[in-house]
């Protein structure tokens, strides 16, 4: 399965993608408003349960691993987890593709196939307050802030709230 978009080529994470998915997720720029900085150990749990093949009645999550068509570099990761007829969408970029619209390049992609493919039609995405960029991440492929988790997790010994965004097709 591979994805592709004006910009963009994504295929599903293997093994050889272990040095990125750890940068990604112990770069204290990408995750800023996710978590405290994790342990090698978790992240390499995490990495070895997105390897698994994907289908609509995994339970593990969906993750792409998203490409630059003209270079050919990796960029970083999207997809979803798929629970009660919801999809949970997330992603991670290296700092060096924010705010050029990668992220919602990508994102815009996944929910496209995730519906023509599996028929999903329900899409949420959790961001924590002042992720302003993710936000609009969100916005930008049609989701809606429909709640709010007050005080919902500490990072860095700071309590933050959660933002609540769907979709329905």
């Amino acid at each position: 399965m591979q994805l592709f978009t004006a910009r963009l080529a994504m295929r599903p994470l293997q093994s050889s993608d272990w040095p990125l998915f750890l940068q990604l997720h112990q770069n204290s720029t990408v995750i800023r408003y996710c978590y405290d900085m994790p342990s090698e150990a978790f992240v390499r749990s995490r990495f070895e349960q997105r390897l698994k093949s994907w289908d609509s009645t995994s339970t593990h999550p969906l993750c792409l691993v998203v490409f630059d068509k003209r270079s050919n570099e990796p960029m970083g990761v999207t997809g979803f987890t798929y629970e009660l007829e919801q999809a949970e969408l997330g992603y991670l970029f290296l700092p060096a593709y924010f705010n050029q619209g990668f992220a919602s390049e990508s994102l815009r992609a996944v929910i496209e196939w995730a519906w023509q493919q599996w028929g999903i039609t329900q899409f949420k995405a959790v961001v924590t307050k002042g992720n302003i960029g993710s936000e609009k991440v969100l916005q930008k492929c049609g989701l809606t802030l429909t709640g709010i988790n007050t005080q919902a997790h500490t990072i860095n010994n700071t309590r933050y709230d959660d933002l609540i965004y769907t979709l329905e097709l």
